[in-house]
């Protein structure tokens, strides 16, 4: 009995491969090459072709028009689209979507601040401290918290209670964790891009930071109020040569897979910064095709600027990053003026910093210089 043909085209292969891989390794890259094309070189399948544009139609949510196009050309079109078919596509649904913050357009500051279901007596600190919105009467200002979902049912239960109390939950269905700090920061580029973009100008902040809004506020009118509409700003405490955690028992620790350099190139400081709309939109636009990178600051700020090209605007002398010194520093006569941001884990030093702002104010309302 004569052997069956797949059993003659497996020997066959067989064979194939490994003299194709001596034949490499004999004749060099230039001859290797053009074997391999020739190896490989199969001829163009129409209606695969035809059902790969399908699909790339539908994963990109166009319509093309009907018409009627050689093989080379449908080839053509469809490897353009697969470029186009995003490898970080950020496909998480809306728990909750707050519709009327930026409604009223005119917005000077929009500050997007991420946090976690469990936190919420952090959030009500800022609603009423620095995030209130009507802290500079003449100038409008909205605050929107981000997360993601919490597996706890009584969190989550709170936080639509909260949501539909203060409207300012931004929340997706993705696990609300550090190693997804990512998708929160990536959450608040897409929010923005969709929801606000006519925002003057955009600060991206944590629950656990302290933000002088009038500090902040004075400054950005200052030194850009001859700016009409002020473009490529990415304003922040810059991180030079920062270096890689390989410590294995390090909360930020990285290994060579994740990451292969030692050193980070630049990048900003998570805690807060300040961009313009046209670069939260390039960043959003970027993310849909850099792969996804848990580390967030780096991941947005670094690799994600890099990408928009938006060159790093330093910022560095108005923050306080270190807890322990939050209440020293913003409490320091006439330093405490030049400060924007504090890190700070006590929530009564928020409110006695705060106080102590609203009384200078009262007493000696005066511009703020900051170098």
């Amino acid at each position: 009995m004569l052997p069956r043909r797949s059993m003659v085209l497996r020997y066959a292969l067989c064979l194939i491969f490994p003299c194709a891989i001596l034949f490499l390794w004999v004749t060099g890259p230039s001859e290797s090459e053009s074997f391999l094309l020739r190896l490989l070189h199969q001829p163009l399948n129409e209606t695969a072709l035809r059902d790969e544009l399908g699909v790339l139609e539908r994963l990109l949510n166009i319509t093309l028009p009907e018409k009627n196009r050689s093989i080379e050309e449908l080839y053509g079109l469809v490897q353009n689209l697969r470029s186009q078919v995003p490898v970080n596509p950020h496909d998480f649904a809306y728990l909750i979507n707050p519709k009327k913050v930026c409604s009223d357009g005119n917005i000077f500051l929009l500050t997007y601040v991420h946090s976690a279901p469990a936190h919420h007596k952090r959030r009500m600190a800022i609603r009423e401290t620095w995030g209130h919105p009507r802290n500079i009467p003449d100038v409008k200002i909205r605050v929107v918290f981000l997360m993601g979902y919490s597996e706890e049912k009584s969190y989550q239960d709170a936080l639509q209670m909260e949501s539909d109390m203060y409207g300012d939950i931004i929340q997706e269905n993705f696990l609300d964790s550090y190693r997804n700090l990512t998708y929160k920061a990536i959450e608040g580029l897409k929010w923005i891009t969709h929801h606000c973009s006519q925002a003057r100008f955009i600060l991206k902040t944590d629950d656990d930071i302290f933000v002088n809004i009038f500090s902040l506020v004075t400054h950005l009118q200052s030194v850009f109020a001859e700016a009409a509409l002020p473009n490529k700003l990415l304003l922040c405490l810059v991180w030079y040569h920062m270096k890689v955690v390989r410590d294995p028992k390090s909360k930020w620790y990285i290994p060579y897979h994740e990451f292969k350099e030692d050193f980070f190139p630049t990048y900003c400081s998570g805690s807060a910064f300040v961009m313009t709309p046209d670069v939260v939109r390039g960043m959003y636009n970027a993310s849909l095709h850099t792969p996804f990178f848990w580390v967030d600051d780096y991941y947005v700020t670094g690799l994600l600027a890099h990408k928009v090209g938006v060159k790093h605007k330093k910022f560095n002398t108005v923050y306080v990053l270190g807890p322990s010194t939050f209440l020293q520093k913003f409490t320091e006569e006439d330093k405490w003026r030049t400060l924007v941001f504090g890190h700070v884990h006590n929530l009564n030093y928020v409110f006695r910093v705060w106080n102590m702002i609203l009384e200078d104010r009262a007493n000696k309302p005066s511009a703020l210089k900051i170098s």
